[in-house]
């Protein structure tokens, strides 16, 4: 066997196993998403408002920062870290819209759709240029203006949202909240499990997904919740967190393997 033939037997063994791992965990879920269902009260009782809240929309203006430096850089990792901060501006403008945990719900849900959604389009836009062979790019300078402008508008929304202020209060629709969440994690980690034995150019973008939405269902789960809710949710975060760092390390692995399969023709 020559060494061509050896990386190659390496790499199929190394998707196989991770695409099980996948596979089992996405699987897994589904009968965790019928306890939810069966016991998830719709209302509960939530604390820690503002760090939520800050935390998940200082990650996404980090992301974008990031992201307008790996364009410049023209960086092969910029597949990664656009997907992630596309999932992460999903999930936390879904939980915050959904929840309605803002002082005034229905202007938090118009000032979150009008700053995250276009911050989620542009971040999906460019992991899609960035895996589909052909596509005409967008100059470089424009999509980081376009990245900074984001981070800056996520910036001023969120200070504008912590200056109304976080009383205590209820999380409404919990029950809808989290089986969404978990429905996307449980497909995220199936798409991935997929991608590794079927599509390994879509490896980075799919395990890059799951790894945030996994951090950020950890992140809100968490601080987000009160009493035995945040205990279980501490008990949770020992296999969820484990799992996304794994998905950020296979994706990433991926793209050191073949940093050019993920790029499109200039």
């Amino acid at each position: 066997m020559d060494d061509e033939t050896a990386v190659s037997t390496r790499e199929r063994t190394h998707h196989r196993r991770w695409s099980i791992v996948f596979g089992v965990a996405g699987i897994a879920l589904l009968p965790w998403i019928v306890l939810i269902y069966l016991g998830q009260p719709p209302t509960a009782a939530v604390g820690n408002l503002a760090l939520a809240a800050g935390g998940a929309l200082t990650a996404i203006a980090v992301g974008l920062v990031v992201c307008a430096v790996l364009t410049l850089l023209d960086s092969a990792y910029l597949v990664m870290t656009a997907s992630a901060t596309a999932a992460l501006a999903l999930c936390a403008g879904f939980f915050h819209v959904v929840t309605g945990t803002a002082t005034d719900p229905r202007a938090a849900a118009f000032m979150t759709v009008l700053v995250l959604g276009p911050a989620a389009v542009l971040c999906g836009g460019v992991a899609r240029r960035e895996v589909t062979p052909g596509r005409r790019r967008t100059s470089d300078r424009v999509l980081a203006v376009l990245f900074m402008v984001a981070a800056v508008a996520t910036i001023l929304a969120w200070a504008r949202t912590a200056s109304a202020g976080f009383p205590a209060q209820n999380a409404h629709h919990l029950k809808l909240t989290w089986i969404v969440l978990d429905v996307a994690e449980a497909a995220a980690l199936i798409t991935a499990a997929v991608a590794l034995r079927l599509r390994p150019l879509l490896v980075p973008v799919a395990a890059s997904v799951t790894g945030a939405l996994l951090f950020c269902d950890v992140w809100f789960n968490v601080v987000g919740a009160v009493g035995d809710a945040r205990t279980s949710g501490i008990q949770m975060a020992f296999v969820s967190i484990p799992l996304g760092i794994a998905a950020f390390v296979v994706g990433a692995g991926e793209v050191r393997r073949d940093p050019e399969a993920s790029r499109p023709a200039r």
